[in-house]
């Protein structure tokens, strides 16, 4: 099995240049072979499309100012194209040495393993940067567009933390001159980075050679100043890689007897917040993974459902975010890559939450109004799916990365 996933990259590049040079052969995506390509109206997250094909059920969420838990989604980006403290000096900067990405391996004990040294405190600082630089090795980077994870571990709890995502380019074009530098606010894990911390990096492809490799430079910027609020609580909420069932750090979808919504991976979380919190950031990180043609049971109105367009790559999907048995928030799993930088292979394709060159888009969702008790019973649930390839192990079968984590603060 794993020589044959050796070569599902250069199989799947064949696959993209046949499809690309092809303008004529047309991806159905409907059972009854109906029309239905789709264009979403992000201001009112509800689906439009060309023939009237999908047809996704209206849904109330019952969120309310004064209500508890209040939940409305940060204006924070996924990431800055440009320092957003360009013209201000850290007060405390560390960079790593380039690292070469190529596949470790499977587990967590195999991923490349690099530590950073940070000061023995970090209360003084209000802003942490992180700058994530891709890069090219000896002639350039590689030619594939790739999963890579950076996880930091907790020095406190020893539990590892996804710190950013990130997916790289189709290298073709470039040469080891080319760059690419992108800005992610990291406040809410200044406590964990402190002393000597261990980093983990997953990467999920077999390009590298000899002569070209993709690279990681990461660069951590700490600002001091006053506080309008401090982190002090966190807590891993769902996390795919500590629990994949197909490898690959993720969770199959749609497989029979394999359910994503299982209590073992999207399932119902009771989270005890402390009495000093006063309120929560949730960071949902997810991308979607294969080529899976599917249905949809509850899309489409000929009662046939709709047929997936190679998910989970690249179909759009949504996720609830349920707290205390109340729809608070429905997140759209979709990235336009229209604007991506031009580059080989299949970059205009949009993609379940990530483009090629890309950092993933994260939705970070403001949450106020902490009830008395404390108490945050927490489901996040995705539209209804069945896996035509319908095998854990199967070519292509539809998966999701997830990690969904949750900070407290003070104010």
């Amino acid at each position: 099995m794993k020589t044959l996933k050796k070569f599902l990259p250069l199989i799947a590049f064949v696959i993209a240049i046949f499809i690309g040079c092809n303008p004529e052969i047309v991806i159905d995506n409907n059972p009854d072979d109906t029309n239905d390509s789709i264009k979403n109206d992000t201001t009112t997250n509800k689906d439009t499309t060309t023939n009237d094909t999908i047809v996704i059920e209206e849904e109330t969420i019952d969120n309310e100012i004064n209500d508890p838990f209040y939940t409305i989604k940060s204006t924070r980006p996924a990431w800055y194209d440009e320092h957003p403290m360009a013209g201000t000096e850290a007060n405390f900067s560390v960079k790593t040495d380039a690292v070469r990405l190529h596949f470790y391996g499977w587990g967590l004990d195999e991923d490349s393993v690099i530590t950073v040294k940070f000061p023995e405190s970090t209360t003084q600082y209000n802003r942490a940067i992180l700058t994530y630089r891709m890069g090219g090795w000896n002639e350039g980077p590689a030619d594939w567009d790739m999963t890579t994870m950076i996880m930091l571990k907790n020095p406190h709890d020893g539990q590892f933390y996804e710190i950013a995502r990130a997916f790289t380019p189709y290298g073709g074009y470039f040469d080891i001159n080319w760059e690419k530098l992108y800005y992610m606010d990291i406040t809410e894990y200044l406590p964990m980075l402190n002393g000597e911390v261990e980093f983990h990096i997953y990467y999920g492809g077999w390009d590298a050679t000899d002569k070209k490799a993709h690279t990681v430079t990461l660069t951590f910027d700490f600002y001091e100043g006053a506080k309008e609020k401090e982190t002090i609580f966190y807590q891993k909420i769902y996390d795919s890689r500590a629990s994949s069932n197909i490898g690959y750090r993720s969770w199959a979808y749609g497989v029979e007897g394999n359910d994503i919504e299982d209590a073992e991976r999207l399932g119902l979380r009771e989270i005890e917040i402390p009495e000093n919190v006063k309120s929560l950031m949730m960071k949902v990180s997810i991308s979607g993974h294969g080529a899976d043609r599917g249905i949809f049971p509850d899309r489409g109105t000929t009662g046939k459902g709709q047929r997936a367009n190679n998910a989970a790559e690249f179909d759009e999907n949504f996720y609830r975010v349920m707290i205390n048995d109340k729809l608070k928030f429905k997140g759209h799993i979709f990235y336009d890559n229209g604007d991506t930088y031009r580059q080989a292979g299949t970059y205009k394709y949009d993609r379940a939450n990530w483009g090629p060159g890309l950092p993933l888009k994260v939705d970070w969702l403001e949450i106020y109004n902490i009830a008395e008790d404390g108490k945050l019973n927490l489901d996040l649930n995705l539209d209804r799916f069945n896996s035509r390839v319908n095998d854990l192990k199967g070519e292509g079968v539809a998966n999701y990365i997830i990690e969904v984590d949750i900070f407290g603060y003070n104010n």
